[in-house]
């Protein structure tokens, strides 16, 4: 046996406490597990074991065997059975895969290189295998009524990150090109309601992903009309009954990961909708997007936010007056206030600002600034 290997053995059960002590700090479901709950499910014992099990193969340079698949599956379909999320164990997998890479590699010297390649490469080919194992396992413990919701969930999270499709979700209607759409909430949505919106969009097969307990990502087929995705838009910020920032943006498969990223950012800076009247894309916030990532300019916006603030309802007309094309009848109409007190706001506006809402500058500056002023606002109720 190498030096690297000896190393690594002789710091197994050391490499997997630490790790059992990474998913409790870095996983909130660990962390709010019942106390005993994490021995129940060895969590421990299935570090020690994988690791020594990897170890054992990687030396020998051979691949896992159909037993230590389905040991695994085994393990996942445990996790999923006392009712730890999908995102909670792709999450696991991660920092597993992170804290393998790592212990070989802070122990690895310049003599070593023959051993780190070797355990390294086993990782490589060997880790896929394992974690497609450990999510099949998953799958089948979640129970009847979970398994569409859970397999979309982990094929939206495999084309989020731009990751192979496991063959058991392989099946499962995909195409070419996506339309990412993020809700981004104010306050953080409780578990039991995101298990709601994955399981009410896979009724139309629609792959759903929670990013955070305060962002949700659903993929839609581009070739979808947009009056159809925004009903299950519509139908995802009803179960989570708040209002949402919207972002979208369109990619293909493989490039997903970029195309999240654009989508998430727009999410941020879009107005609260409630419920969402359209999707918002980067052509309809690039101003936004631009100005959030700029802070002096975004103080500037503030100073005609604080002069709106002083008027009736002039940050809400505004936004209605805007997303009408400054029609005057069909704002009004929107607003539910006689055309006459829409031009009272209206020259209410140019009094406080100093800038007329219908001009080429007064479209550009305070459309802006009303929608930076929503933005804050959402986070701020």
């Amino acid at each position: 046996m190498g030096a690297l290997f000896d190393a690594l053995h002789e710091r197994v059960e050391v490499n997997a406490r630490h790790a059992v002590e990474t998913y409790r700090h870095e996983v909130s479901e660990y962390q709010a597990m019942a106390p005993g709950t994490d021995e129940q499910i060895g969590v421990y014992d299935f570090a020690v074991l994988i690791r020594r099990r990897s170890l054992d193969l990687a030396l020998a340079g051979r691949p896992l065997t159909e037993k230590d698949l389905a040991d695994i599956a085994a393990v996942g379909r445990q996790r999923a059975e006392v009712g730890l999320s999908v995102s909670s164990q792709q999450q696991v997998i991660g920092l597993h895969t992170a804290l393998m890479v790592r212990e070989v590699h802070d122990l690895a010297r310049p003599e070593d290189v023959t051993d780190l390649l070797r355990i390294v490469g086993w990782l490589g080919t060997q880790g896929v295998r394992a974690r497609s194992a450990y999510l099949r396992g998953y799958t089948c413990g979640v129970g009847a009524a979970r398994v569409l919701p859970t397999r979309l969930e982990i094929l939206a999270r495999a084309l989020l990150a731009d990751e192979p499709v496991a063959p058991f979700v392989a099946d499962l209607r995909r195409t070419g090109r996506y339309r990412i759409v993020v809700l981004t909430t104010a306050r953080p949505v409780t578990p039991e309601t995101r298990s709601e919106v994955v399981a009410a969009l896979a009724v139309d097969r629609i792959p759903v992903s929670w990013l955070a307990a305060d962002e949700v990502a659903v993929l839609a087929p581009a070739d979808v009309a947009e009056v159809e995705i925004l009903r299950w838009v519509r139908r995802a910020t009803a179960l989570i009954g708040q209002p949402c920032g919207v972002g979208s943006a369109e990619g293909p498969v493989g490039g997903l990961a970029r195309t999240l990223t654009w989508a998430r950012e727009a999410s941020r800076v879009a107005p609260p909708q409630d419920p969402p009247e359209r999707l918002p894309a980067i052509a309809d916030l690039f101003v936004e997007m631009a100005v959030a990532r700029t802070p002096a300019v975004d103080g500037w916006l503030r100073s005609y936010a604080r002069a709106l603030a002083t008027g009736p309802d002039l940050v809400a007309t505004l936004r209605a007056y805007y997303a009408n094309d400054m029609n005057r009848t069909s704002t009004a109409a929107a607003l539910h206030i006689h055309p006459r007190t829409l031009d009272y706001r209206l020259r209410r506006v140019r009094e406080v600002t100093g800038i007329d809402p219908g001009s080429t500058v007064g479209v550009r500056l305070l459309s802006t600034a009303v929608a930076r002023t929503l933005a804050a606002d959402r986070y701020a109720d």
